[in-house]
Order: structure tokens, then C-alpha cells, then sequence
């Protein structure tokens, strides 16, 4: 039988050479088997390097605000509050005019402020913060708690120390590797995760919060995800995803990237480790030629 996946397999290579990784991996998720996975490259471009296994975790960047936004869906959903209701009600650590009137419903969405208050606080900093107030619980204490733990994700982490797992990425103008280390807390830009351990992510998704026979997540969090996804005029971004005709996906800015295909009951997982604000023509055509990919691999299983 012939690699139905190979085009997906040739496409990321291609696109570690031409944004300059030194890593990549890919996961594919079908009816909740691995049906391929695949690794190229090294953590950097240094002598002595680690090569790419199933264990090496990226920086997921932007990718940590589908986890932000999870944790606010359930805050919210379990502390029966509204989705309009203004964040400065609940939070009182910051100043009110600093909040700008901001409602749970804009940090769900991605409207309003980016950045509050003198101290340009981001906005995934406040979700934390409202996170908290509700349930006494960081984002990272949240998730762990309630997703992490139970599917056995232990190569998912907000990273507070650097250990040999962790891949460098490329953000520095003269190609300097790094790693990013920030607060374990949750809302920075240090979520970093394997191939594998994404895609179960994106795969708890396709599900509803129902994964290994477990409702994980309640049953409320997906209503308020489905009624946000009706009620917003722009409906691409909810609580973190961007959700399209055919699939829905998240996306970082080094070039990690999960999207998930409902039709097909399938979730595909491509890691890179090179900063870059011009992946947007990359991911359109991940999103196509995994679902064209797929369409060859049911073809082939018929």
C-alpha cells in the first residue's frame, strides 16, 4: 500500500527549507488511532544537537490560546456566569478604566484591547487572572487538572526550567537558537508540546471532551463554544481557533500548527521551530493537502 500521506510529508519538508527549521514533525489522528507520524531534523542547528522524536516539544506560540481559551470556557461554564458580563466585576487586581469596559465574550473572541493599562498587560494575562478569580486556579493548574493528567499528555508543559526535550526555535535576526522560559502560570508565550500530545489536543476537540470513553470536559463548555461560533458576525476566532467551512484550526507563529477535519474524524499535527508572522498562505495550504491526503487514505481503505 502506498504512503497516502507522503504529499503532507513532502510539503513539510519543503517548508523546514524554505523557513529555515532545523526541526519538524508531523501526527495524524483518524478515528482515534495514529495513523502516521513522521520526524526530521535536530532541536538546532549546533554540533551535538538532539535529533526529532516523539518526545521533542515545541513552542506551541499563538497555539496556547486555544488552552487559554479552554480554561476560560470552563471558569465560566462551572462558576454560571455569564459570557457578557464585564471582566472588571470579577477582577479587582487591576484598575477598572484600565479594563476599557472589556466583556468575557471580547477575550473569548479576540476583540477589543490587545494590551490594558499602562503596564500593557496582554490580554491572555487578564484571562488568567479572571481564570483565577473564578476558581482559585491558574490556566496551567486548570488544564493540567482537568486535561493533561487524565489523557497523559507529560509532554505538555508551560516551561519555567529547560531540560534536553525542549526544541530551540529561531526568533533572533541573526538565527540565534533559543528557548523560551517564562511563568508556569499559563499565560505567556512558553506552552510548549509534542506532536503527539497536540494532536490529542486537537483531537479532544474534534470530540467534545470526550475521550477513552471519559466526558473530560462538560458538555456546557461545547454548547458555549457552539453558541459563540452562531453569535459572532466574524466567525473565524473562538477562544482560540479558527474555525472554517471544512475544518477548524490553531496556529503559532514558529510554525506549529494543529487543524481538525469533523468530516474525516481526523486531526493533523506540523511542527516547526522557525519565529516567522508570515505563516498565513502556509497554513491554507497545510489545511488542503491534509484533506486531500485524506481523501486518499479512505480511498485507499475502500
Amino acid at each position: 500500500m502506498s504512503d497516502p500521506f507522503q504529499q503532507l510529508v513532502s510539503y513539510t519538508q519543503a517548508s523546514q527549507e524554505k523557513y529555515g527549521a532545523s526541526a519538524s514533525a508531523l501526527f495524524i489522528i483518524q478515528d482515534g488511532h495514529a495513523i502516521r507520524e513522521w520526524y526530521s531534523g535536530q532541536h538546532h542547528f549546533k554540533s551535538g544537537a538532539l535529533p526529532v522524536t516523539r518526545d521533542s516539544m515545541f513552542n506551541l506560540y499563538s497555539i496556547r490560546k486555544s488552552y487559554v481559551g479552554m480554561a476560560t470556557a470552563i471558569a465560566v461554564t462551572e462558576g454560571n456566569i455569564s459570557i457578557d458580563t464585564v471582566v472588571s466585576d470579577i477582577v479587582k487586581d487591576m484598575p477598572t478604566s484600565d479594563l476599557k469596559g472589556v466583556t468575557i465574550r471580547d477575550l473569548a473572541t479576540k476583540t477589543n484591547a490587545k494590551y490594558f493599562g499602562p503596564q500593557r498587560i496582554e490580554r491572555e494575562e487578564v484571562a488568567g487572572k479572571l481564570i483565577k478569580a473564578i476558581t482559585g486556579k491558574t490556566i496551567s493548574q486548570l488544564i493540567t487538572e482537568r486535561v493533561f493528567k487524565p489523557l497523559e499528555l507529560n509532554h505538555s508543559e508551560w516551561v519555567s526550567v529547560p531540560y534536553s526535550n525542549l526544541v530551540c526555535d529561531f526568533q533572533a535576526a541573526d538565527g540565534y537558537a533559543s528557548i523560551r522560559i517564562e511563568s508556569d502560570e499559563g499565560h505567556d508565550r512558553n506552552l510548549y508540546a509534542s506532536a503527539k500530545d497536540l494532536a490529542m489536543w486537537g483531537y479532544l476537540h474534534l470530540l467534545q471532551g470526550a475521550v477513552h470513553d471519559q466526558q473530560l470536559l462538560s458538555n456546557e463548555v461545547f454548547r458555549l463554544i457552539n453558541q459563540l461560533r452562531a453569535e459572532t458576525q466574524d466567525q473565524h476566532r473562538i477562544f482560540g481557533w479558527y474555525f472554517q467551512e471544512k475544518w477548524f484550526y490553531a496556529s503559532g507563529a514558529a510554525g506549529c500548527h494543529c487543524v481538525v477535519i469533523p468530516e474525516f474524524n481526523a486531526v493533523g499535527v506540523r511542527m516547526l521551530n522557525k519565529y516567522t508572522e508570515n505563516y498565513s498562505e502556509d497554513q491554507t495550504m497545510f489545511n488542503e493537502t491534509f484533506y486531500e491526503c485524506l481523501g486518499l487514505y479512505f480511498h485507499e481503505k475502500d
